[in-house]
C-alpha cells in the first residue's frame, strides 16, 4: 500500500476533517463501526495506488452499509446492490489504460456511489436511515470521496486519452441530477429525506461544472476549465460544511420531538433558538441566498454555462442556455424547499404537543454546528481567498490556467440589504395596522387558539405536504407513472422511474441470493468487462 498527499487530497482532506469533528462531538464519537467508516474515506483520499484506493472505497462502503443497516435494514438492500455495481466498475476501471471505457467505468461506479442520475435512488433512502451524525458524513463526506475519484481519474491519470463528450455526459447526467434533486426536496414531507434530496441536486451542481471543465479542457479553452473548476469545487467546499450541519440539526429535532416530520413541527425557534439560528447559516447556503456560503459557488456555476454556450456550434448554444434555464428553475425549486423547512418547521405554531415543549439541542451538537457554521463564514463573505487557496488544485488539474478573479463584493451586497431591510422597516411603521385584530383563518391569519386547544388548531395554519400541493397537482396532471414510482422523477425522466424500480427488484434479488451467488454476480462482471476491453483492443 502506497500512500499520497497532493493538492487535490488535501483539499478533500479538508473538507471532510471538519464534518469528522462536528458529527464526533455530536454523537457518534463511541462507536468503532463510524471510525472504521472515517478510516476508509481519509485512506481512500491518501491513496497513492488503485489497490490502496479501492481497499480504502470499499472499507467506506461496507462500513456506511452496517450502519444503515442499524438504523433501517430495507433501505440498507437497495444500497448493497449500488455499492456492489460501483465495485464491479470501480474494480476493472482503475487497473485499465486511459481510455474511453476506462472512464465510463469510473463514472458508472463513482456516480452511483456520489447520487448522480439515474443511480441515485438508494441516496434518499439510505441517508436517513443511520443516526444523525452517520446521515452528516455519509452526505457531506462520502459522496465528496466519490467526486474526488471521479475528479482525479477524469483529470490527472485518464488526461491523455480526454475527449470532449466524457464533459458533455457529466453534464447531462449533472443537469438530471440537479433537477430531480431539486424538484423532489420540494415535494418531501420529512426533513432528512429532505436534506438528502438536496445532496443529489448539489451532486449535480458539482458535476455540472466537473462536465463543463472536462469539456474545455478537452478543446484547449482553459480559461473556461478554470472558472468551471472554481465553480465546481467552491460548491464541494460549501456543501460539506452546510448540508451536514443541517444534517445534525434534524437529528437533534428528532430527539426533541420524537419526529423529523414537518407535517408535526412548527414553533421550534422558541424552544430551540440557538439551534434554530444555526440551521437558518446552513438553510442560506442550501438555498444560494446572498451572503450565504452557497451564493458565489451557483454564481461562478452560471457565469461558466453563460462563457460555454459561445464555445460551441447552434446545439451547444442551445444545449447551455436549456441548462441555464434546469439551474434556475433547480435555484427556484431549492428556495421553496428552504422555506418550507424554516417556515413550516421552526416558525408558526406548533402542530404538536412534542413540538411545543421541545428544549435546545445539546452543548455537543451545537459545538459541533457552530465549528461548522464559523467555517461557512469565510466561503460566505470571502470567497475569492478561498479561490486562492484553491488555485493549487486548479493549477494540479488543468495547468498553465489563468483563472479571473471573482468580482463578488458581499460588502456592497450588505449595505444593499441593510437599505432594503431599513426600507421594509419604515413602510411597515408608515402603513402597517397598529395592535392586533383577529381575522378568520382562511384569510391567512389566525384567530384566538380555543380553551380545548391552547396551542391553536394545526388544520388553521400551512402544512409542508398542503405547501407543496400546487407542484405536486401541476406535475400529476396526466402522468401515467409506473406504480411505486416517485412523481418527480416520473415528470422529469419519465424512463429513469422504470429504471429505478428495476434496480430496486434487482437489489432485493441480490439480497434474497446466497454468498455464492453474490460472488459469482461480481466475477461475472469481471469477465465481462475484460472481455469488452479484449474487444476494444482489436482481440
Amino acid at each position: 500500500m502506497h500512500l499520497r498527499l497532493d493538492a487535490l487530497s488535501v483539499l478533500f482532506l479538508c473538507i471532510l476533517v471538519p464534518q469528522i469533528f462536528a458529527s464526533a462531538l455530536a454523537e457518534r464519537r463511541g462507536s468503532f463501526t463510524f471510525w472504521v467508516f472515517v478510516a476508509g474515506m481519509v485512506l481512500a483520499l491518501l491513496a497513492g495506488d488503485a489497490f490502496t484506493l479501492i481497499f480504502g472505497f470499499e472499507l467506506m462502503s461496507a462500513a456506511s452499509w452496517l450502519l444503515v443497516l442499524r438504523g433501517d435494514a430495507k433501505p440498507a438492500t437497495l444500497y448493497a446492490g449500488i455499492a456492489m455495481f460501483s465495485a464491479a466498475c470501480l474494480i476493472p476501471a482503475v487497473f485499465l489504460p486511459a481510455s474511453s471505457l476506462a472512464f465510463v467505468l469510473v463514472l458508472l461506479g463513482a456516480g452511483a456511489k456520489a447520487g448522480l442520475a439515474p443511480l441515485h435512488s438508494w441516496l434518499p433512502r439510505a441517508h436517513p436511515a443511520p443516526p444523525a451524525g452517520v446521515s452528516a458524513l455519509m452526505s457531506g463526506g462520502m459522496v465528496k470521496v466519490s467526486l474526488y475519484i471521479l475528479i482525479r481519474y477524469g483529470f490527472i491519470e485518464f488526461d491523455a486519452a480526454a475527449q470532449p463528450w466524457w464533459g458533455s455526459v457529466l453534464i447531462v447526467v449533472g443537469a438530471a441530477s440537479v433537477l430531480i434533486g431539486a424538484l423532489r426536496a420540494m415535494l418531501e414531507v420529512e426533513m432528512k429525506t429532505m436534506l438528502a434530496c438536496s445532496t443529489v441536486e448539489h451532486v449535480g451542481l458539482i458535476a455540472v461544472g466537473l462536465g463543463i471543465a472536462l469539456r474545455a479542457k478537452a478543446m484547449g479553452d482553459f480559461g473556461l476549465a478554470s472558472l468551471a473548476l472554481q465553480g465546481a469545487l467552491l460548491c464541494a467546499v460549501a456543501h460539506g460544511l452546510f448540508k451536514p450541519m443541517l444534517f445534525l440539526g434534524a437529528g437533534a429535532v428528532k430527539k426533541a420531538t420524537g419526529t423529523t416530520s414537518l407535517d408535526w413541527l412548527g414553533g421550534l425557534m422558541r424552544g430551540m433558538p440557538r439551534l434554530g439560528m444555526l440551521m437558518l447559516v446552513g438553510a442560506a447556503g442550501m438555498a444560494a441566498l446572498p451572503l450565504g456560503p452557497g451564493f458565489a459557488p451557483e454564481f461562478l456555476l452560471l457565469h461558466a454555462v453563460i462563457m460555454a454556450a459561445a464555445t460551441g456550434g447552434i446545439l451547444a448554444r442551445i444545449g447551455f442556455t436549456a441548462l441555464l434555464a434546469g439551474l434556475g428553475l433547480s435555484a427556484a425549486l431549492a428556495l421553496g424547499a428552504v422555506v418550507r423547512l424554516i417556515g413550516i418547521g421552526f416558525l408558526g405554531r406548533p402542530r404538536s404537543l412534542h413540538a411545543a415543549a421541545a428544549e435546545d439541542a445539546k452543548r455537543g451538537t451545537l459545538a459541533g454546528m457552530g465549528l461548522l457554521a464559523v467555517l461557512c463564514l469565510p466561503v460566505a463573505l470571502l470567497p475569492g481567498m478561498v479561490l486562492e487557496l484553491l488555485e493549487p488544485v486548479i493549477q494540479l488539474l488543468v495547468p498553465n490556467s489563468d483563472p479571473a478573479p471573482l468580482s463578488y463584493a458581499p460588502l456592497s451586497l450588505g449595505v444593499l440589504l441593510a437599505l432594503a431591510a431599513g426600507v421594509a422597516a419604515l413602510g411597515l411603521r408608515r402603513f402597517a395596522v397598529r395592535g392586533t385584530r383577529e381575522v378568520p383563518a382562511w384569510t391567512g391569519g389566525f384567530g384566538r387558539p380555543p380553551v380545548w386547544l391552547p396551542f391553536g388548531d394545526p388544520v388553521t395554519q400551512p402544512s409542508a405536504t398542503g405547501f407543496a400541493e400546487p407542484i405536486r397537482r401541476a406535475i400529476g396532471r396526466g402522468l401515467l407513472a409506473p406504480k411505486g414510482a416517485d412523481p418527480a422523477e416520473a415528470f422529469l425522466f419519465f424512463p429513469l422511474s422504470r429504471l429505478n424500480l428495476r434496480l430496486t427488484r434487482l437489489a432485493e434479488h441480490i439480497r434474497r441470493s446466497t454468498i455464492r451467488q453474490r460472488l459469482a454476480f461480481v466475477f461475472g462482471a469481471l469477465v465481462m468487462f475484460l472481455l469488452a476491453l479484449g474487444l476494444g483492443e482489436g482481440g
